[in-house]
């Protein structure tokens, strides 16, 4: 349905009155107050708006405006980290997305990774057709290690480069496994030095991580030194696993304190 032909013109009176400040998402309470009506009359007119192609709704009782140039209004979409941030903030992007948006990696993930400082119920959301994966994560832990930049007039955080590594080597999950979180270890490695690594594993507080590095460095024959060092430095007591959602079992590396239960080994030259 084209959106001039679904809406009467004291609709988009209406709807033009909500989205008077630029608001692109709207609630039940920003149509209530906007129009001066009740929730149920609000719900009803944004149902009626969703129906006509004018709306989207993004979860219960949150709807974002489709812009008017929009070919297929059913299928409109808002970029996933601005619909992420709206949703979840205080949030920022990490894993995969980060490592994409940095260029650490060439691997293609449709789902959008980040860390929200709210109540996480499910890790695997979908929202206004996008696929998310999402970890809790405490207040301090976004005091560090993040940069911010504009979409769409929202204010995204991400994680900056090494804090990327610091996040994937905490949480192998969040690349898609280990052995991507390798491959973006040693691509970070290769263009950035290493110091932050270090800071941002200190502040982090998770040995594990110092443990899988240590163990990554060594595999993929990276000479870093200094940073073998401080990863050794650093291992604590106990076995951890190189994977934590890796398989059962796996030998076991005392130098890092590991359980090796997935491969990794220095890629062949292309």
């Amino acid at each position: 349905m084209s959106h001039s032909g679904g809406i009467t013109g004291r609709g988009r009176g209406e709807l033009a009155a909500v989205t008077a400040s630029g608001k692109r998402f709207v609630t039940l309470a920003d149509v209530s107050s906007a129009l001066d009506i009740d929730p149920d009359a609000a719900a009803k007119r944004l149902s009626r708006w969703a129906k006509e192609g004018w709306v989207r709704r993004v979860r219960r009782g949150l709807y974002i405006g489709v812009p008017v140039e929009a070919s297929n209004p059913a299928a409109w979409s808002e970029d996933a980290v601005v619909v992420g941030t709206v949703i979840w903030a205080p949030c920022y992007f990490t894993g995969w997305t980060a490592a994409s948006h940095w260029a650490l990696t060439e691997q293609v993930f449709r789902t959008t990774v980040l860390k929200t400082t709210q109540r996480v119920r499910s890790s695997h959301v979908r929202l206004l057709d996008h696929d998310y994966l999402l970890t809790h994560t405490v207040d301090n832990a976004l005091s560090f290690g993040l940069t911010s930049e504009w979409h769409s007039e929202h204010r995204v955080r991400f994680a900056d480069p090494a804090r990327t590594v610091v996040d994937v080597l905490d949480e192998p999950r969040l690349a898609g496994g280990i052995r991507h979180a390798a491959d973006i270890t040693a691509t970070f490695l290769e263009e950035y030095a290493p110091e932050l690594l270090v800071d941002y594993g200190d502040t982090l507080g998770n040995r594990a991580v110092f443990k899988r590095l240590g163990y990554i460095l060594e595999a993929l024959d990276i000479d870093a030194p200094q940073l073998v060092t401080a990863c050794l430095e650093r291992v604590s007591q106990g076995i951890s696993p190189l994977d934590p959602d890796g398989p059962d079992g796996g030998r076991r590396i005392m130098r890092w304190g590991l359980r090796v239960n997935a491969t990794i080994t220095p890629q062949e030259p292309s």
